[in-house]
């Protein structure tokens, strides 16, 4: 049994326009401020709020961009080709491969080389950068491929 988990191909661009949207509207919108839901509230940073279980949380536009961002990146990255053959099958296993060892090696080099409370930053960003560097392998493949010089 044989089954495919990717996007269908529209999904590329609906997850260009999210991802853009996320980072842009960050940009535009950084210090935008509004309460959501939460699971748990811890009132270690905020002593403002009452924490807890099941409390509304006062977060920014960061959460949203997070969101928009990641869902933009998976629909990117795990969209159908016009073509998906073998080879191309073959293509996204590698990128896969490759981005994770470039991003085990960046993680274990953050964890080695910052320190303090900038390092809370690396965990979330770990997820960003293997999203990133495997599109962008997986494009350059699939690229390379088309041109003729595959191999």
């Amino acid at each position: 049994m044989n089954k495919n988990y990717l996007f269908p191909h529209q999904f590329r661009i609906v997850g260009w326009v999210l991802a853009i949207v996320a980072v842009v509207g960050y940009l535009w919108l950084p210090e935008f401020h509004f309460k959501m839901p939460s699971l748990y509230f811890d009132t270690f940073f905020d002593d403002e709020n009452e924490g807890g279980f099941f409390r509304m949380a006062r977060t920014n536009s960061l959460s949203i961009a997070m969101v928009l961002l990641t869902i933009g990146l998976l629909f990117i990255g795990f969209s159908k080709e016009k073509v998906e053959d073998e080879f191309v099958h073959y293509l996204r296993a590698q990128s896969l491969i490759w981005a994770t060892y470039v991003t085990a090696a960046l993680f274990i080099v953050a964890t080695l080389l910052i320190y303090g409370i900038t390092y809370i930053y690396v965990p979330y960003l770990v997820f960003y950068i293997f999203l990133i560097l495997f599109i962008i392998k997986f494009r350059m493949e699939v690229h390379r491929f088309n041109k003729g010089g595959a191999q």
